[in-house]
C-alpha cells in the first residue's frame, strides 16, 4: 500500500529571499512584477503538506518536521546529549500560523512527546481546525483539534482502526470526514462532536492504494483522488465518490490512462476539476506536465480536458468562485531537471490558466488555499507563499486552454513520498 505522507525535498531547507542587488536570482525566481511571493517558514518546519484558510486573514499550514529539529516537542537538549560544540536543535514545528494573510508566520507548538507527521488540516471557522496525519511514534493515525485559533492544540479520539488519517473536509464543528486506513484498506469516517467520537462509513473501492485529496460539496458530493496499480511501479489516477455522506463509494468514470491525480474540488454542484501529473510512475519521481480532468456531472464523469495546464506537474487545486481559480505545482527547469515552484491562475472558470510570475519558490508548490477571489496561500518544502490574484494577462508569463473549476490539495510528487 503506498500511502503519501509528502514531498521529500530535493533541497535542504531553503534560505532568506533577500538578496543584494546585482546577486544571481534564487532558482525559481521569474523576472518582473510577481504575483507570487514566497518566504522560508518559521524555523524547524520540515515539508508543509496541507493549507487551510478561514477567512482572507487567517490560515494554517501543516507537514512533517524539519531535518536537524528536536524529536520531542516539549523537552530541550542537554548537555550530556548535545556536545557543546554543536548547535542545539531546533524545535519540531509542525504547524504554522498567520494571523495577517501570509505576510509573517509563527509555529505553533504542541505539547507532545514527540512530532506528528500531518497530511491535512481543515479549519471551519477562525477558531477552530481539525489536522490529521500520523502520531509520532509512527503506530497509528493522529487528530488534532483546536477551539482558540491555535494557541493550543490537543489529541482527540482517531477512527478505531486507523493507522494513518489521509484527509479531512470539517464544514462545521458537527460535520467532519475524515479518510482513514488500516494499512489495508481506505474508509471514511464522520464526527458530529468535533473528533470526540467518530462513525465508520463506507469502505473505497478495493484496490487503491493512495488516498489523496478529500473534497465534499455542500448539497453535493464527496470526492477523493487516489491511484491503482497497473503494473509494477506504475499506476492509474482514479477518482471515488460518495453522494450519501460517506456511506458508500464508487468509481467514477475516468479516463483510461489518466496520470497520477493529486488534487480535485467542486466549484459548483456539478462543475468540478481535477489535477495531477501525466507520468504514472508511483516508485520514483519523474518530471511530467500537468494533467486536468473535467466534469460536468458532480464528479461521476470525467474527460481530459483539451490542453495541458500552463504549468508542469499539479498537485493543488482551487476555485474561490466558479470564474475564479488557481492552482499550484511544478515548473522543472535545467538539466537534469531541478524542480521548482509554479502557480497558474484562471478567471473564466478554468477554460483557461495563466501562468504567473513567482519570487522565491525554489521548491514545488504542493498545496493550496484560496480563501477569497483576491488572495490564495500556496505551500511546499519549507516554502510559503502568498499568491496574487489579479487579471491574467497583468500577471502572466503563457496561457493555454482548459476547462471548469477548481479545489484544494493534499500533497505528493508524482504519488510518492
Amino acid at each position: 500500500m503506498l500511502v503519501t505522507l509528502g514531498l521529500t525535498a530535493a533541497a535542504c531547507t531553503t534560505t532568506s529571499p533577500n538578496r543584494a542587488s546585482g546577486e544571481p536570482p534564487v532558482l525559481g525566481q521569474q523576472s518582473g512584477t510577481p504575483a507570487v511571493v514566497g518566504q522560508p517558514a518559521p524555523t524547524g518546519t520540515g515539508q508543509l503538506d496541507a493549507v487551510s484558510c478561514a477567512g482572507a486573514d487567517r490560515c494554517w499550514a501543516v507537514g512533517t518536521p524539519g531535518p536537524g529539529s528536536a524529536s520531542t516537542i516539549t523537552s530541550s537538549p542537554t548537555s550530556s546529549s548535545t556536545p557543546s560544540s554543536s548547535p542545539p536543535p531546533s524545535p519540531a514545528t509542525v504547524i504554522d500560523a498567520t494571523v495577517d494573510g501570509g505576510q509573517t508566520w509563527v509555529a505553533q507548538p504542541l505539547h507532545l512527546t514527540s512530532a506528528p507527521a500531518l497530511t491535512a488540516i481543515s479549519c471551519p471557522s477562525a477558531r477552530l481546525c481539525m489536522a490529521v496525519g500520523l502520531s509520532g511514534s509512527a503506530s497509528a493515525g493522529i487528530v488534532l483539534t483546536t477551539h482558540d485559533a491555535g494557541s493550543s492544540w490537543r489529541v482527540v479520539a482517531i477512527p478505531a482502526g486507523a493507522t494513518v488519517i489521509s484527509g479531512v473536509e470539517c464544514a462545521s464543528a458537527v460535520d467532519c470526514t475524515v479518510i482513514a486506513t488500516d494499512g489495508t484498506t481506505f474508509w471514511s469516517a464522520h464526527s458530529n462532536d468535533f473528533g470526540r467520537t467518530w462513525q465508520r462509513g463506507g469502505n473505497l473501492p478495493a484496490g487503491l492504494q493512495d488516498a489523496a485529496s478529500l473534497t465534499c460539496v455542500t448539497g453535493g458530493s464527496c470526492l477523493v483522488t487516489g491511484v491503482t496499480a497497473t503494473t509494477a511501479g506504475h499506476g492509474q489516477g482514479v477518482i471515488v465518490i460518495s453522494a450519501d455522506g460517506g456511506a458508500t463509494w464508487t468509481a467514477a468514470n475516468v479516463p483510461a490512462k489518466t496520470g497520477l491525480l493529486q488534487s480535485v474540488v467542486c466549484a459548483t454542484v456539478t462543475s468540478c476539476m481535477a489535477a495531477g501529473t501525466t507520468s504514472s510512475t508511483i516508485s520514483t519521481i519523474v518530471p511530467a506536465k500537468g494533467e486536468m480532468l473535467t466534469s460536468q456531472d458532480g464528479g461521476q464523469t470525467w474527460r481530459r480536458s483539451p490542453a495541458p495546464p500552463s504549468i508542469d506537474d499539479v498537485y493543488g487545486i482551487a476555485c474561490p468562485s466558479p470564474r475564479i481559480c488557481a492552482m499550484v505545482g511544478t515548473k522543472w527547469v535545467g538539466h537534469p531537471a531541478v524542480g521548482t515552484g509554479g502557480v497558474a491562475q484562471s478567471r473564466d472558470g478554468g477554460t483557461s490558466f495563466t501562468a504567473a510570475r513567482t519570487e522565491y519558490t525554489p521548491l514545488p508548490l504542493t498545496a493550496l488555499a484560496c480563501p477569497g477571489v483576491r488572495a490564495c496561500i500556496g505551500v511546499g518544502g519549507d516554502t510559503l507563499a502568498r499568491i496574487t490574484l489579479t487579471g491574467t494577462k497583468s500577471a502572466s508569463t503563457s496561457t493555454t486552454p482548459t476547462t471548469p473549476s477548481g479545489g484544494v490539495h493534499r500533497p505528493g510528487l508524482n504519488g510518492r513520498a
